[in-house]
């Protein structure tokens, strides 16, 4: 029994015991059902203390007001302040030597300078006191000496720890740098946001010296933020930590090292890479209005796609694409959208490909793929190769089962998202349901 019901029971015993004996039995028991109601009643009453609660939320202010102007102002400072934590290369060498200066060299690796605690905290000491650089004491503390690999004696590799200080410390600056974007304030930016903090990075980056020259800045600033949002993005934005933290953006990092013109770099954020993908929606864009109909795009990649497959593209990321319907073309690929398929459709087997392709191929939206869908998708594959003259003799049967016995799925009569993700075969069930491309092995 709860506090409140023993409290309650208590007092209708003491008020029972001053009822005058007078009252016939029905009376008082009237009285007591009378005195209960009462008691009910002011518990339900709100309590004053509800009066004190603080405010949890506040509104975002209206964009363009003066408290939003402030707000921004003071986040900009904000940054100013922690941008004086930054060490640049200079600090950093005299880290290093400092470091070195503490060194104890190991028995079993002579070669490499290693620092015990009691060196650690001394090296500590000198850096923020007689080197007055008060940035590297939180990269001198005990929890980051225990995060480090140590050997029996219980030491640390000073190349690694010092690459460690190189590495956080160049994370910290991007994340201020990026922060200068974020006019929401909140730790994420928004695809425009995104594109402009690119776009000023360009110049920085010899990878793509000369690009200028070839494409629009805006255009490749486009293409890679494409990637962040689409790996990374949840409705509409992406936390700058995450940006920070992917491997993406170290891969975006590694155009600081000039391209060799006999070994041109890979990837999506590489040069070459960007003006292929310019170029391959430039030549299916026919007349030239920066969206791609469903008719440009079929007629273009004739026998690479079957036309239920990118019926069902159209229809259920483009028809309610947001960009798209509020430039007049609600059912046409802008170049946002295009970079957005041909993500996942290279990737079909991450977590976000499957998110994009699973819904094209869940004809009826129940959440999984039954073998009538695998067996409708399949069907104009095989027409389309038949007519080419190839595999007249493959039965269409085999290869709805083969698609299953690939996907390994828990029910065997139906494929879920979490069965892609476990088998990562997605790759290789989406080709034979949706693209010509690679013939049937």
């Amino acid at each position: 029994m709860s506090d409140t019901a023993v409290n309650c029971v208590d007092q209708l015993r003491r008020y029972a015991q001053t009822i005058s004996d007078a009252r016939t039995p029905a009376q008082q028991e009237e009285d007591v059902v009378n005195k209960l109601n009462d008691i009910l009643f002011e518990d339900a009453q709100p309590s004053t203390s509800y009066e004190q609660i603080p405010v949890f939320h506040f509104s975002r202010p209206q964009k363009g007001s003066i408290k939003a102007k402030l707000r921004q102002l003071a986040r900009l400072q904000h940054l100013s302040i922690c941008s004086h934590n930054i060490l640049g290369q200079l600090q950093l060498d005299d880290v290093w030597f400092c470091l070195l200066r503490h060194a104890t060299k190991a028995a079993n690796s002579p070669d490499d300078s290693r620092l015990h605690y009691d060196d650690f905290c001394q090296a500590a000491t000198e850096c923020t006191d007689a080197l007055k650089l008060s940035a590297v004491r939180p990269y001198f503390t005990a929890s980051v000496f225990l995060q480090m690999s140590k050997d029996l004696q219980g030491t640390i590799s000073i190349p690694c720890f010092h690459h460690y200080i190189v590495r956080k410390n160049a994370m910290l600056q991007t994340m201020i740098h990026m922060g200068c974007f974020d006019t929401g304030g909140d730790g994420g930016v928004t695809d425009t946001e995104l594109q402009a903090y690119i776009a000023a990075l360009v110049p920085e980056l010899p990878g793509l010296q000369g690009i200028d020259r070839s494409m629009a800045v805006d255009t490749y600033a486009q293409i890679a933020a494409r990637k962040f949002l689409f790996f990374l993005g949840k409705k509409g934005k992406v936390k700058i930590r995450d940006i920070v933290m992917s491997s993406m953006w170290y891969e975006l990092m590694e155009l600081r090292v000039e391209a060799d013109p006999e070994q041109p770099q890979e990837g999506w954020f590489s040069k070459g890479n960007s003006e292929r993908l310019r170029n391959i929606f430039f030549h299916l864009d026919q007349d030239m209005n920066g969206h791609l109909s469903k008719h440009e795009f079929c007629k273009n990649t004739v026998g690479s796609f079957s036309p239920i497959f990118l019926d069902r593209v159209y229809e259920e990321h483009l028809v309610s694409h947001k960009t798209c319907r509020a430039k007049g073309y609600p059912d046409q690929m802008d170049f946002g959208a295009f970079l957005d398929f041909m993500l996942a459709w290279d990737n079909r087997s991450s977590l976000a490909g499957i998110q994009y392709l699973f819904p094209v191929l869940d004809l009826k939206g129940r959440g999984y793929l039954s073998q009538a869908d695998v067996y409708t998708f399949f069907r104009q594959i095989y027409k389309m190769w038949v007519d080419c003259g190839l595999y007249p003799e493959l039965n269409i049967e085999d290869v709805k089962d083969e698609v299953f016995d690939m996907a390994q799925p828990e029910d065997p009569l139906h494929i879920t998202t979490q069965d892609l993700q476990v088998t990562a075969r997605t790759h290789r069930i989406s080709m034979p349901t949706s693209s010509y491309c690679k013939r049937y092995k």
